[in-house]
């Protein structure tokens, strides 16, 4: 008789899934479980558990088991919550938060691959919960569901493996049937505008201001930028944010003499995020020892970071809703939590943007989803019941082509329009990505901002990508703006070179930047 755990309790499948089939597609056989050396099946006090055990002299390379080959054409565009119970004996340190113990969905998708994951935990301990959330992706092909160790020794014992839809990450208010964004005759009223992100927010000058009117742009995305460092300690992150919006308020007459309008952006949060290494310094602890590194912004798992947040925003609220030339806030840079914390990424955002409200009643709020704020963000986002509130993603599709040589296991050479990750990528496929963004902007009647999007300057093809990403922002209505201007010469469109370490100061206009003043030559410049 073969011995079987559900992965989906068939009580709660009955509730959650209206196609019944679904729990045999969910559902885990031990005796299909693949062969390894290092995998054994034990018996617990609570039914049966996967354990991987890996000597300390075999730590190299990942040592786990695939528990569940998954269909996931029939889960896409779903939020699953995956959830076991481990139990770890000397775990040892792993070289990257990314590794050692690993609970882990690979997810294989038509525009590439990702792995969400769950806290990676080391040392001796008990029987703990771990868990990560999951937006299916709505190209998903396939994905594997593995448990076990990456780099790292010891034994983990993984057990009680569930699934349930829906997640943990609610909306922060209840919206009624049929809910539509408002938003204020003159705000609808107002041109589209396209622009770009800012360099280093205290080496901007009066120059580059210029020279960015004279491109033809109507907006900046204006980075409060720095280090997780400058972030823990909240005096130091004070002074840091206010050295940067003193900056900027010098370079306004520049700005309004140009015609470009700034969006104030939050990049950096206090507390800053959690780096791969843990805590910096003796702040952040609290949060780490609770939630691990998947802890993210500390602002969602500390009080007084949370507090620090919203106070912020009341401070550059109160100081440039004056400036007609401020076009708008933009409250949260790419959210990333996928635990249950104190607060969660967009009922800080509500918050953020209530306290906003009572400053500066009409001005334009920029909210951002999760998961980094791409697309797949917006597969079960839900909008704020506020006036002028505009939705914010960042488009790097595929991240294949868009980072390549930008980070170290990444190659040149893909080239767009080509095959990318096994698939044939062209304009087609780029609106395809698109589509979770152009479905919330449909079903709810919300303006949508582009806050980032780019690929790097030496990718084949790149200026056929830019062309062919601003034609389907141009379709949609969305306001843009491009990363990023004079901040690195990965996305410069004013260098060129062969690869990320031999940049060179281009003798004439690239072709990446004939694409970017070719269409902001659309944009309306006040009289």
């Amino acid at each position: 008789m073969k011995k079987t755990i559900l992965l989906l309790l068939l009580t709660a499948a009955a509730c959650l899934y209206a196609d019944s089939s679904l729990v045999d597609l969910l559902r885990i056989d031990l005796d299909e479980l693949p062969k390894r050396d290092f995998v054994r099946v034990e018996e617990t006090e609570s039914g049966k558990a996967v354990v991987v055990t890996v000597p300390e002299n075999s730590r190299k390379g990942s040592h786990w088991v695939t528990v569940k080959s998954l269909d996931l054409k029939r889960l896409r565009g779903k939020k699953l919550l995956f959830t076991t119970f481990v139990k770890g004996e000397k775990i040892s340190k792993a070289p990257a938060y990314y590794f050692g113990l690993k609970y882990m969905l690979i997810i294989k998708s038509e525009s590439g691959m990702s792995y969400p994951q769950a806290p990676a935990m080391r040392g001796t301990f008990d029987w703990k919960k771990s868990y990560f959330e999951v937006n299916i992706p709505r190209d998903a092909l396939s994905g594997e569901l593995v448990a076990g160790l990456q780099e790292a020794s010891g034994k983990a014992s993984f057990r009680n493996f569930q699934i349930s839809q829906g997640g943990f990450l609610k909306p922060p208010v209840k919206l009624p049937p049929n809910f539509k964004c408002e938003y204020t005759k003159e705000f609808l009223s107002r041109p589209v505008t396209r622009g770009v992100m800012s360099p280093d927010p205290l080496k901007m000058t009066e120059k580059d201001v210029d020279d960015l009117g004279s491109w033809g742009a109507t907006n900046i995305r204006w980075q409060l930028k720095g280090s997780n460092a400058q972030a823990v300690d909240l005096d130091i992150y004070d002074k840091l944010i206010d050295s940067q919006l003193n900056h900027l308020e010098k370079l306004l007459p520049a700005f309004e003499r140009n015609g470009i309008n700034v969006i104030i952006d939050m990049h950096l949060l206090p507390g800053g995020r959690l780096d791969g290494s843990g805590p910096l310094g003796t702040a952040g602890e609290e949060a780490t020892a609770i939630y691990g590194n998947a802890a993210g912004n500390r602002a969602l798992a500390e009080e007084k970071y949370y507090r620090a947040y919203l106070e912020t925003w009341r401070r550059i609220a109160a100081r440039f809703s004056k400036y007609p030339i401020i076009a708008g806030y933009d409250l949260f840079n790419e959210p990333m939590q996928t635990l249950d914390m104190p607060h969660d990424y967009l009922s800080i955002q509500y918050d953020a943007a209530r306290e906003i409200r009572k400053i500066d009643p009409e001005r334009m709020i920029i909210i951002s989803p999760n998961h980094w704020g791409g697309p797949d963000g917006f597969l079960d986002f839900t909008p704020l019941p506020l006036k002028n509130i505009v939705y914010q993603t960042h488009f790097y599709n595929p991240g294949e082509y868009t980072h390549q040589g930008v980070f170290w296991n990444s190659k040149i050479g893909t080239r767009y329009p080509g095959v990318i990750g096994g698939i044939y990528t062209d304009r087609k496929r780029l609106a395809m990505l698109m589509k979770p963004v152009v479905e919330f902007q449909k079903k709810y009647g919300a303006e949508i901002y582009v806050g980032e999007f780019s690929a790097v300057r030496y990718a084949p093809g790149a200026a056929r990508w830019l062309e062919d990403v601003i034609s389907l922002f141009e379709e949609y209505g969305w306001d843009w703006s491009y990363h990023a201007f004079r901040e690195s010469h990965f996305w410069s469109v004013e260098h060129v070179g062969p690869d990320g370490a031999h940049p060179v100061p281009a003798d004439e206009d690239t072709d990446r930047k004939r694409v970017l003043l070719r269409y902001f030559e659309k944009n309306e410049k006040p009289e």
